[in-house]
């Protein structure tokens, strides 16, 4: 096998974590993308395949926030599924070329890349005065994650799930650190 540099390590991340851009707006934790995970990823020497937002995709930059069950429909069923079919076969490219895929990094709360925990109910949206969110975060995957979950299983690949939490990123941050 020819050698270079490469660590033949990756993580794949939810969009948003490399992309604070494309959340709903009045969302955005951070200017570009979570730098502390950014310099951990840096700091181990690992890839990152980023996995498109279906959020965004399907409902546009300046869209509502939505819960799980708004988005829980057939076409945004459908949009996650292709989603999860393509980032399974770069998962499988990259184990068939002996690289380890080390984690899937989901963020919690979210409809869609919630790991252990998303959004409930059907009041989705933003109170523009307060800025206060209007749903409930319950125990639960997001559409997307639970679309790769069952791609993963199908396909007899095991990786290990994280989901981060804004409010909890410092002690997540740890955790991966030593993950990784």
């Amino acid at each position: 096998m020819l050698k270079d540099k490469r660590s033949r390590k990756i993580a794949v991340v939810a969009h948003c974590i490399l992309n604070q851009n494309s959340r709903v707006l009045g969302l955005a934790n951070y200017a570009g993308m979570i730098d502390e995970l950014a310099k951990l990823f840096l700091k181990k020497g690992y890839g990152v395949v980023q996995m498109p937002c279906p959020e965004l995709i399907y409902g546009g930059l300046k869209r509502w926030s939505q819960t799980k069950e708004q988005y829980d429909t057939s076409m945004f069923r459908k949009l996650c599924r292709e989603i999860a079919k393509s980032v399974t076969e770069q998962v499988k490219e990259y184990l068939n070329g002996e690289v380890k895929v080390a984690v899937v990094i989901g963020v919690e709360g979210s409809p869609s890349c919630g790991v252990n925990e998303t959004s409930k109910g059907y009041f989705g949206g933003i109170v523009e005065e307060t800025g206060e969110q209007k749903s409930e975060s319950v125990k639960g995957s997001g559409i997307l994650i639970e679309e790769l979950r069952s791609e993963l299983k199908r396909m007899k690949i095991s990786i290990p799930f994280y989901g981060i939490k804004y409010t909890h990123l410092h002690n997540d941050i740890r955790r991966l650190d030593r993950m990784l």
